[in-house]
Order: structure tokens, then sequence, then C-alpha cells
């Protein structure tokens, strides 16, 4: 009596793709935009007031922000676009035409040797225009 030892068949069946490191990859990537998005909107150099240590928060990461800036000369910009004081009402009146839940909170950054009038002028400028989520940015000393 002879037994027979077959080698047991293996069949290689790619019914199924692995999708685990397209994933992995995906996370990473999206990790580093939300690094690098609020980053990217800091492009306009100004030279920011001073404030002492705690009095600011950091930026809430699930807030949207837009940001004013107004140079030491007196330009403006919105984020790192340079528009005229009539541009930024436009702009202010579309962001306070959006439901208050949806809209963004706009953060004035003036440059520290600026004369105040003109970060008031901004501030006015976006109450009229019916925002009512406007801060300031300072640099902690």
């Amino acid at each position: 009596m002879a037994r027979s030892f077959s080698k047991p068949h293996r069949l290689h069946v790619m019914n199924e793709l692995n999708v685990t490191p397209m994933l992995d990859l995906c996370f990473c990537l999206l990790i580093i935009f939300m690094i690098a998005t609020p980053v990217l909107e800091q492009t306009t150099a100004v030279n920011l007031p001073k404030a002492e240590k705690g009095a600011g928060r950091a930026p809430d990461t699930k807030v949207q922000y837009r940001f004013v800036v107004i140079g030491a000369d007196g330009s403006y910009s919105l984020g790192s676009r340079p528009v005229t004081p009539a541009q930024l009402g436009e702009e202010f009146a579309a962001i306070a035409a959006l439901p208050e839940a949806d809209q963004p909170v706009v953060r004035v950054r003036g440059d520290g040797a600026l004369q105040y009038q003109k970060v008031i002028d901004v501030m006015s400028m976006a109450k009229s225009r019916g925002l009512t989520k406007v801060g300031l940015d300072t640099e902690v000393r």
C-alpha cells in the first residue's frame, strides 16, 4: 500500500485591492495640508504690535479665518491679495451675507508702526457691513 503525498494547490487570486497604504498616504497628506494652510495665510510681512504673554490664544483650527493685513504704508491686503478699500468693503459685505454659522472670523493684522486710525477704519467698515466676528492679531512679547 503506497501512500501518495501531493502538494496542496494554492490559488493566488487577487480579487481585492489592498488600500491600506493608500489610506495612510492620504491621511499623511491631509495632516500636512492642515498644518501648512495657516502658514500660507501669513504671506505679507507685517510687524505686529506686541502683547503680554497669554493675552491671546491660538487660533481654533475648526474655525475659518480671513486675514486683513494693513501694511506700514497703509496698503490693504486680504490674505496675500492686495485690495483697495472699496474691494475690502465688498468682501466684508459678501462675508456678512453668509449664514452666521458659516461666516469666517475676520482677523485684522495691522503693522505696529501704523496709525491706529487705519485699524479703526477697517473695524468700522466691517461693523457697518454687518460683521460681528472680527479680531485683532498681535505678537507675543
